[in-house]
């Protein structure tokens, strides 16, 4: 009996919101649906029948495998498993039994208690995460990425540490990975400053700038924008602005590699105009619900917000917004703060990107000279929109035929 195709885990799997709806061994029957998609078969376990065909003990014709080959290779896909993965272990304190399979006593009928459950599938999980980031997510690995910009003699280089992902208080460290929205932002933040306002001009006055990245990760786009200012500086004669860039996360190992990472690219410290940090940002703080506090290095409003990959979860994007309305400064005479977001698409799965247009609406016909009128007046009603929107495609890797891709938000104030 030949099975049907697999359906993509964007498809199939329920949504992040859902997962502490779902009875445990669903959730253990899900999870055996990625493995069986992410741990690639044994080499040289599948035999070869005499008419060359594949022979599974599954059943499957080469079809279904090719099908499960192509699900493997999609990089959207992947990213979205790891990101359902991490949901699953964050609720997991939330995870439980329905109430009749208890006995009087209140325990599980079964041998297995709920928290042996709970803690397999955090296990699993965890296993999987590892297998869906790469072979590099299962040990350290260094990677080194070169960015050339049309204003600079030569390339760039940016070195950064992947370390392992881990779970630990029931969160994964997915942060400690670098993934592919990030790469796309920092390679088009330094071949094109100025549409990020980082003009020339903008860089040559004097005057002070913040630059913010929200879930950094491991540094790369926060980096590569300090990488460039330091080129930049070196190469100019001209009077420079002072730059200050904080790359922020919430995970302490995050943070850990973060920083280790900063002082890879920078052993001797950046020109004395350009100045980079890491900071721990919990973005729950700047809730309307939340207790009014004053975060240290967040108190100034910043110039410039850059976020890639960090929408993973549909209440992510109502977080940003808070976040974002309190750290993205008002717009003043001859600067426009922007807030640029990169996240992956897929059509198969589109509630992510929808909460983005939900929170930050678009503004049809956006008139940049209107705004500038409204600076003369002590406004109140200013509101966070989506300016711009396009789409980037990107090859899925090296071998591989799919592709990813991309939404780019330039977002401000209307």
């Amino acid at each position: 009996m030949t099975q049907s195709p697999l359906l993509p885990p964007s498809v199939h799997l329920p949504p992040i919101r859902c997962i502490r709806e779902q009875p445990l061994d669903g959730l253990a029957k899900l999870i055996d649906y990625l493995r069986t998609i992410y741990n690639p078969p044994v080499r040289g376990s599948r035999r070869v029948n005499r008419d060359g065909s594949i022979k599974t003990s599954r059943g499957q014709s080469q079809g279904g495998e090719d099908v499960t080959e192509q699900l493997r290779a999609d990089e959207f896909e992947r990213a979205y498993a790891v990101r359902w993965l991490t949901g699953l272990i964050s609720q997991a304190s939330l995870l439980q039994e329905p109430g009749d399979d208890y006995d009087e006593q209140g325990t599980l009928s079964s041998s297995y208690t709920p928290e042996d459950k709970v803690d397999a599938l955090i296990r699993a999980s965890a296993a999987l995460i590892a297998i869906c980031a790469g072979t590099s997510a299962a040990r350290t690995f260094t990677r080194r990425y070169q960015f050339s910009s049309p204003l600079l003699t030569s390339d760039i280089e940016v070195q950064v540490r992947d370390v392992p992902i881990a779970v630990d208080e029931d969160t994964a460290t997915v942060g400690t990975q670098t993934w592919g929205g990030a790469c796309l932002l920092a390679e088009m933040m330094v071949e094109n400053p100025g549409r990020f306002g980082l003009s020339e001009d903008v860089l040559g006055r004097a005057g002070r700038l913040r630059v913010l990245e929200l879930g950094a990760g491991t540094g790369l786009v926060s980096l590569a924008l300090s990488q460039y200012l330091t080129a930049r500086s070196l190469a100019s004669k001209r009077s420079q602005a002072s730059v200050e860039v904080i790359a922020s996360d919430y995970h302490p190992l995050v943070l850990d590699n973060l920083r280790y990472n900063m002082k890879t690219n920078f052993p001797d410290g950046a020109p004395a105009s350009i100045s980079f940090s890491a900071c721990a940002l919990d973005w729950s703080l700047y809730s309307p619900v939340a207790a009014p506090i004053a975060v240290p290095s967040f108190e100034e409003p910043f110039d410039l917000i850059l976020g890639a990959d960090i929408i993973y979860e549909r209440t992510h994007a109502s977080l940003i917004h808070d976040c974002v309305a309190s750290l993205l400064r008002r717009p003043t005479t001859g600067a426009l703060p922007r807030f640029h977001l990169v996240m992956p698409l897929r059509p198969t799965h589109t509630g992510e990107s929808q909460t983005v247009q939900e929170v930050f609406p678009p503004t049809p016909g956006f008139d940049s000279h209107h705004v500038v009128a409204c600076q003369k007046s002590a406004r109140m009603d200013w509101r966070l929109c989506v300016l711009e929107q396009e789409t980037i495609v990107c090859e899925a890797g090296e071998g591989v035929q799919a592709e990813v891709e991309y939404s780019h938000y330039v977002i401000g104030w209307v």
